[in-house]
This record gives structure tokens, sequence and C-alpha cells, in this order.
């Protein structure tokens, strides 16, 4: 059964993902890569070499089946199209449906997020005035931000881009100081670095790529690595580490908290432990020696992704080149009348695989005399050329197959006349 070549492809995209992302994963692993930038980077970058491949690799054509006609017009079939006239995939059909369905689902969920968000901002009440320290750390990061305490959310949460919007839970007012201080600046930290249109495009990178787990892997670990460099951030800005540690963990055992999609959290209680680990170790690794290790298994990971898609291409189909019309049944259709018109095909059926030539994926060409009568049915097909004892059916389905074939007929002086041509039927494997 021959898949259409949109299905053979998603499916050798997905092993081309697949693959890269667990070389690359294994690489990170091994190179003891802790500096929370360099891992970010890392992640960022190899997310975007997955959803860059079919881009950046070159797609292995393949020449499409054809049927010419001497002296007349060019029959193109797509790739498998010879077998896929009796033999259908209906299975595609339903992945397409599946695909299609999961990609608005999630953009549906994400939807909801953002409807979520404006009830729930709807219904908040704005922080004013703005405590001295959110003040004076505004002042300090150069950016500005409307502040909302709101019931019934998971965290604190950032969004908007030219008017970066803030909600805080309502118990944020309940928390010591320092520990509010350390949240707000936490978010601000996410407002200057446009944190919020990251996570806007990650969303929409996972609704078209919803059906592939190492995406959402990926997408895991980039969110993870982003909120440990703004940790690390924080840390440096508020000059205490136990107060931010302290913080998480509060906001951690919180009760009632629901997410907001369209939103990025505070935190993400699956994420804690690793998020702490990280604070409480010091880099052990200098700048220089991360670079170095950085670009080390991004350029061990270009050779992966090398071999992956040598391993497993992308396919487009094209146009061959034109057969060469010679041998006795051309000589033959050259004598005929030049002053008459040559027949039209305007239905022409491929032929199909025979079951034993697709098992066994032969492939070759048969070449065919016709005679189109007037009225523009085939009234006789003769095998001139064909591929033998061992065509495996093949000679056969394309006489049958041309026998059905309807034609505008040739014309002579205004009226139709009988015609013969000759008729090259490929028969290819993809």
């Amino acid at each position: 059964m021959n898949a259409p070549l949109w299905f053979s492809n998603l499916v050798t995209y997905w092993l081309q993902v697949a693959v890269l992302v667990i070389a690359g994963t294994a690489l990170a692993a091994a190179s003891r890569l802790r500096v929370p930038r360099a891992v970010h980077a890392y992640w960022q970058g190899l997310l975007a070499a997955c959803l860059l491949l079919p881009l950046a690799q070159p797609w292995q054509q393949l020449e499409r089946a054809r049927a010419e006609i001497t002296g007349s017009s060019r029959l193109d079939f797509d790739p498998g199209a010879a077998a896929s006239h009796f033999v259908s995939f209906p299975a595609a059909k339903l992945v397409l449906f599946v695909l299609v369905s999961g990609i608005l689902l999630r953009l549906t969920w994400l939807a909801v997020g953002f409807s979520r968000l404006r009830r729930t901002l709807r219904k908040a009440r704005r922080l004013d005035p703005l405590p001295d320290f959110i003040q004076s750390m505004q002042k300090r990061l150069g950016v500005g931000s409307t502040f909302y305490l709101a019931d019934g959310i998971e965290g604190p949460a950032t969004f908007g881009i030219h008017r970066p919007t803030i909600l805080l839970p309502a118990r944020f007012q309940d928390l010591g100081a320092s520990h509010q201080e350390a949240i707000a600046a936490h978010e601000l930290v996410h407002v200057r670095r446009r944190d919020w249109a990251f996570n806007l495009a990650e969303e929409i990178i996972l609704a078209l790529c919803w059906f592939h787990p190492a995406v959402w892997w990926l997408v895991n670990r980039i969110r993870l690595s982003r909120e440990q460099v703004v940790d690390r951030e924080v840390v440096e800005l508020v000059g205490a580490r136990k107060p931010y540690l302290h913080a998480l963990v509060e906001i951690a055992t919180g009760e009632g908290r629901l997410p907001i999609p369209a939103a990025p959290a505070f935190l993400k209680e699956s994420q804690l432990a690793e998020r702490i680990r990280t604070l409480v170790k010091e880099d052990i690794m200098s700048k220089r020696r991360a670079a170095i290790t950085l670009a080390s298994i991004a350029a061990l990971t270009l050779l992966a992704g090398l071999a992956t898609v040598r391993a497993f291409p992308l396919r487009v189909a094209v146009v061959g080149p034109d057969p060469p019309s010679t041998g006795p049944a051309a000589a033959e259709d050259d004598k005929t009348d030049k002053d008459t018109t040559l027949p039209i095909p305007i239905y022409k059926p491929e032929p199909p695989y025979s079951k034993e030539a697709q098992d066994a994926k032969l492939e070759g060409s048969v070449i065919l005399r016709a005679v189109v009568a007037p009225d523009g049915a085939v009234s006789k097909v003769e095998l001139v050329k064909g591929l033998g004892k061992h065509g495996m059916g093949l000679d056969k389905s394309a006489v049958e197959t041309v026998k059905t074939w309807r034609f505008k007929p040739a014309m002579k002086g205004g009226k139709p006349v009988s015609r013969k041509v000759v008729v090259e039927v490929s028969f290819k494997m993809f």
C-alpha cells in the first residue's frame, strides 16, 4: 500500500526530530553543562533546528511516473499513483483529520486561556499605590508594569508586551516584605526579557506539533532553563538567596491555585526541585569553558542532524525528462497524415501495480500502440515493448488500463477520424 507523499514526509520529519532531540539531549547530559544561560540558549537552538529542518536540508527528488503519447501531450502521474488507483490509503485521511483536530483543539485551549485571563483581570484589583520596593525595582530594571491582585490564580503571572501586566495572588500581601520583593523582582525580570512573547510562540509551536513528544520535551526544557536564568538574575538583584528560596516554597505550598494557559506561571511544582538545586549550587564552570562546551555540543548536534537527514531524507516529486520517441512504433506513427490532428486524452485512469510487482518493487516502462476511434474510445491496443515474462502483470495492467482511456478524437477536415498513437507507460515505486 503506497501512502501519500505528504504522509511519508510527515513520518520522516517525525523521525528526524526524534533522533535529533535524543542525540541533543544525550550530548547535553554528557557535557555536564550547568550554566543556566548557556543551557537555555542550547535548548532554544535545538528547538529552532527542529523547526527549520525542512528548510535547511536538501530534499530528495523523485521523478514522477508518466505515460506519454508520441507527438501528443504528456500525462503525469504522482509518485505511487499507479498503485493508488485501486489501492487507497484511507488511514491517511484519518491521520490528517486527527492532526488538524489536535491543532484546532490546542488553539482553542489557548483561546480559552486568553478568555479566562481577561475575566480574571476584570475581577482583579489594582495594587495601588505600589510598594516602594517595587517602584525602586522598576527603576533599576528600566521597566514599567501594572500590578493586580487576583483570587483563584496559580501564582504570579506576567503577560503583555506593549502594556505588561503582572497578576499577583491575593495572598501576596500576607507574605513578608522580603518574599514580596523577590516575587515582584522575578516578574519584572520577565517583563524586561519580554518572555511572554516567547511563551506565546512556544504555545503556538506546541499547537502545531502537538503530536510529537520530543517537541513537548524541548519546550519544557526551555521553560525550565528560562526560569533558572531568571532565578539567578533575581538573586543578584535582591542580594539574598534564602528569601527567594523561601518565596518559591511559599508559592508552591499555596492552595486553590488554577493555571492560566495564556500566561507563564511563577512556579510549576514539577520544576521546583530542579530550580532549587540550581540556585543552591554555584557554577563551577568558567564563562570561557561554558562557551567552548556550548559550541562543542552544538557542533556535535549539528553533525547528528546532518546524519539524520541523510538517513531519513524528505522527498519531493519532480517531473523527469521527456523520453525519446524512437523505435518502429514511433516511426509508423510519424507516417500518419500530418494534416490530421492528434487525439487528446480527456479520461486517463492510472495503471495499477500488480501485487507481485509491488511486493518485488519492480520498475520499468511499457510501450503500447493504440488506435483511437472517431468517437474517442480506444478500439485497439497492442503491446510493442513490455517487461517480458518477469513483468509480473505490469504489461497486462498497462494494456487493460489504456483500453479504458477516452480521447478527444483526431480531426481531419473538421471531421473526427481514427488515429494511431504510441503510449509509453512508466512504472516506478517510491
